[in-house]
């Protein structure tokens, strides 16, 4: 057990949404109780403590809407492609994307996304994975990257049905 306290906690229970000396008493992967850390050490004497030293703790983000084959595209640019709508878009540049995925690049870019994540403090990603030529095996590479950093991952396979 540990407890991450001496921190700003900010929580989603209304009757007691913000403790400016807070903690957070954690059992394995459970939270088990949240408090003032003075309390909460005097309670869990036995637990390691961790100083967020006055820093804020608050619940982890969830991104709702994903797309992680995109990850490493960002900032791309091609060369004498100007659209000039979202359909140019799709067709000059996300579609050819698409169709050049591998398993590789999937992997890739789940390791990207993933850390990105777990840096910028979102802890549950849901994915809209769109791949045009659908990528064998593609959403095994998702889930593999994703328990291997520990990442709760929910991927939506959005499927070519022509």
């Amino acid at each position: 057990m540990y407890i991450i306290g001496n921190g700003r906690l900010i929580t989603r229970d209304d009757a007691m949404p913000y403790l400016e000396n807070g903690g957070v008493a954690v059992e394995g992967t459970k939270i088990v109780e949240v408090g003032e850390t003075g309390a909460l050490k005097c309670r869990y004497p036995d637990a390691q403590f961790i100083d967020a030293r006055g820093l804020v703790i608050m619940p982890a983000f969830i991104n709702a809407h994903s797309h992680i084959y995109s990850a490493l595209a960002r900032g791309l640019s091609i060369k004498g492609h100007n659209p000039q709508n979202f359909y140019e878009i799709l067709d000059g540049m996300w579609w050819k994307i698409d169709r050049n995925l591998t398993r590789e690049f999937t992997k890739r870019s789940a390791y990207q996304t993933y850390l990105d994540c777990i840096k910028t403090g979102c802890t549950t990603l849901i994915d809209h994975h769109a791949s045009y030529c659908e990528v064998e095996g593609s959403l095994f590479e998702l889930e593999a990257v994703a328990k291997e950093l520990g990442v709760p991952v929910v991927a939506l396979a959005q499927l070519n049905r022509s």
